[in-house]
C-alpha cells in the first residue's frame, strides 16, 4: 500500500434498491481506451427512468485512470461540473490530480446521462453538424471577414421563452434517445452514481466534485447518506436556492471577477486599459459594443463579435492563470483592432498543430450539438417561479450587478417555461444526516459559484468542514497551490479533515 495512506472503511456492502438488482450486479468490462491505452474505458447500463427500471435502458460511458501503485485503496468517482461537462475528458486531463491521489485510487470519470457519450442530448441535425465541421475547418485557415450573424441581441421574456421552445423541439428531434430530455435531472444522475459506486466494489462512494459536481455530491449525500465515504465538494453550489437567485448572484460574481482582472492588468506592465479600475472596465464594455457592430478581424478563426468576446471573457474569468494572456490579447484588440489572439483564447484548438484538423472540427461539432445539456438539467432541477413582471425585474437586476458580462444571463425562468420539460423537485436545504464528514471548498473570488454558496452549503450539511481559498478563479484542487491540494489529499488519502477555519492563499503561476 502507498505510504501516507489510510485504507477507506471496509464496511459491509450497501443494500441494493428493490428492483435494481440487474443494474447493481452487472459485470463491467474494462478495456484499454481507443484514444489512450493508458486509460481504461467501459460502459454500463442504467434505467432511463428510475420510476420504471424495467423499461428502456441507456448506456453510461466511463473512463478510468488506474492507480499508479497498482494497489488502490478504492475508487474515486469524479465530476468536473457543468451541468454538461464530460467526465471522460476530465479524467484524461494532464495535471488534474496529484501524484499521491493517482497512486492511491483508481480514478473514474463518467459522462452523465444526456452528455457526451452517454445517450447525448443532441440539438443539431446531421446537416448542421456537417456545417459546423466545415465552418471549423475553414476557420483554421486564413480567417473570414464576416459572420452571418454578429453582435449581441436584446432579449425579452417572450424571446427567451420562444427560443427555448424551439430549441427543446430540436433536441428531442435529433437526440438518439429523444426521451432523455425528460430524464437528465440531478436526482437521476445521483442514482446513476450509486450504481457506479456499487460496480466499483466500494461499499461507500469516494468522490471529488467541482462546481455543478458539488450539487451532485450534496444531493447524493441527501439521498444516500449511509453510502457517503470520503467526499470533497470544490467550488460549491448552494442547493437551497432557486434558479433565478443563482443566476443573479453568478452574474454579480462574474462582474466582480472582471474588476479583479482589471486591477491585475493595471498593476502589471503595458496594460491597454487606462485610467482607474472603473475606467478600465468601461473600456472593456466599449470593446464589446464595438465588436457587436463591427467584429474584430482575425488571421485565423472566426472574426470576434460582441457575443464571442463576452463568452471568451467569461471563460477566462474562470482561470486567472490566463489573465496575462488576456492582457496581451486585449493589447492587440484595443490598439491594433486585431482579434486574432482573442479568437485563439476562445478556441485554443486553433493553435493545435499536431492533431488532425478534421478530428478537432468533429470534436467541436459534437460539443456544439450537445452544449444545451445545461438547459435540460437546470429546467428539470428548478421549478419555474414568478411571472413576466418579476422576470423583467430580475433581468434589470442582472443589468445592474453585471452591466459588462451579464448579457445572455437574463430570463432563466422564462427560458425554462418555454423549454417545457420539468420535474417535481423543489430546492431546499440539505442536511445529509448520518453522512460521513464532507469537505467543502470555496474560493473568495470565484466567478461562477460565489464563495457565499460554499459557506452556506457547509452550514447546511451536518458533517461538513469548510476550507477557504483566498483568491480568484473557479476550481481550487491542484490549481491553487500546495496548501489546498495537501488539505484535500489529506482527507481523501487518510480521512484527515483540515483544521476548522483553515484558509489557504492561492498560488497561481501565469500561463
Amino acid at each position: 500500500m502507498p505510504p501516507s495512506v489510510v485504507p477507506v472503511d471496509a464496511r459491509s456492502a450497501a443494500p441494493v434498491p428493490a428492483g435494481m438488482e440487474s443494474f447493481y450486479q452487472q459485470k463491467v468490462d474494462w478495456r484499454p481506451c481507443e484514444d489512450d491505452s493508458s486509460l481504461q474505458c467501459a460502459s454500463v447500463e442504467v434505467p432511463l427512468s428510475y420510476d420504471d427500471p424495467s423499461g428502456r435502458r441507456i448506456d453510461l460511458a466511463l473512463k478510468k485512470l488506474p492507480s499508479t501503485s497498482g494497489r488502490p485503496i478504492g475508487t474515486l468517482l469524479t465530476n468536473p461540473g457543468g451541468p454538461g461537462a464530460s467526465g471522460l475528458d476530465y479524467v484524461g486531463e494532464e495535471g488534474a490530480f496529484s501524484d499521491a491521489l493517482r497512486s492511491a485510487y483508481d480514478i473514474v470519470g463518467f459522462d452523465p446521462r444526456g452528455v457526451g457519450q452517454s445517450a447525448p442530448l443532441t440539438c443539431l441535425s446531421p446537416q448542421e453538424i456537417d456545417d459546423t465541421v466545415a465552418a471549423e475547418l475553414e476557420s483554421r485557415g486564413s480567417g473570414s471577414t464576416a459572420r452571418e450573424e454578429n453582435g449581441t441581441e436584446t432579449e425579452t421574456a417572450d424571446s427567451a421563452e420562444q427560443a427555448a421552445a424551439d430549441l427543446a423541439a430540436k433536441c428531442q428531434q435529433h437526440s438518439p434517445v429523444p426521451e432523455i430530455i425528460d430524464h437528465m435531472d440531478t436526482a437521476s444522475v445521483v442514482r446513476d452514481m450509486d450504481v457506479l459506486r456499487a460496480l466499483t466494489g466500494d461499499s461507500r462512494l469516494h468522490y471529488l466534485g467541482f462546481s455543478y459536481g458539488t450539487y451532485l455530491g450534496s444531493r447524493y449525500a441527501e439521498m444516500f447518506p449511509a453510502n457517503v465515504g470520503r467526499m470533497v465538494l470544490d467550488s460549491a453550489q448552494d442547493p437551497s436556492q432557486d434558479h433565478a437567485e443563482n443566476v443573479v448572484e453568478q452574474a454579480e460574481a462574474l462582474e466582480k471577477s472582471l474588476h479583479a482582472y482589471v486591477r491585475h492588468c493595471q498593476a502589471g506592465e503595458d496594460c491597454p486599459l487606462t485610467g482607474d479600475e472603473q475606467a478600465g472596465v468601461t473600456q472593456i464594455g466599449d470593446l464589446i459594443r464595438k465588436a457587436a457592430d463591427n467584429p474584430l478581424p482575425v488571421t485565423k478563426g472566426q472574426p470576434v463579435d460582441g457575443t464571442t468576446l463576452t463568452s471568451t471573457l467569461i471563460d477566462l474569468m474562470y482561470d486567472n492563470s490566463t489573465w496575462d494572456l488576456l492582457t496581451a490579447a486585449l493589447r492587440r484588440a484595443v490598439r491594433d483592432n486585431d482579434g486574432t489572439s482573442l479568437a485563439v483564447l476562445g478556441n485554443p484548438s486553433l493553435t493545435d498543430e499536431e492533431t488532425d484538423p478534421r478530428e478537432l472540427a468533429e470534436k467541436e461539432a459534437r460539443r456544439a450539438a450537445n452544449e444545451n445539456a445545461i438547459s435540460a438539467v437546470d429546467c428539470l432541477d428548478y421549478p419555474v417561479r414568478g411571472d413576466r413582471a418579476q422576470w423583467d425585474a430580475q433581468a434589470q437586476r442582472i443589468k445592474e450587478v453585471a452591466p459588462t458580462l451579464g448579457s445572455g444571463l437574463a430570463y432563466p425562468d422564462a427560458f425554462c417555461q418555454g423549454w417545457g420539460h420539468h420535474s417535481d423537485h423543489q430546492p431546499g436545504r440539505i442536511r445529509a444526516a448520518g453522512a460521513a464528514p464532507i469537505l467543502v471548498v470555496g474560493i473568495t473570488g470565484d466567478p461562477a459559484t460565489p464563495y457565499q454558496w460554499a459557506k452556506d452549503l457547509a452550514a447546511q450539511l451536518d458533517s461538513a468542514r469548510l476550507l477557504t481559498v483566498e483568491g480568484n478563479g473557479h476550481g481550487a484542487y491542484n490549481r491553487k497551490g500546495a496548501c489546498v491540494t495537501d488539505a484535500v489529499d489529506a482527507y481523501l488519502l487518510r480521512g484527515e479533515l483540515p483544521e476548522k477555519g483553515l484558509t489557504c492563499a492561492e498560488e497561481v503561476e501565469q500561463a
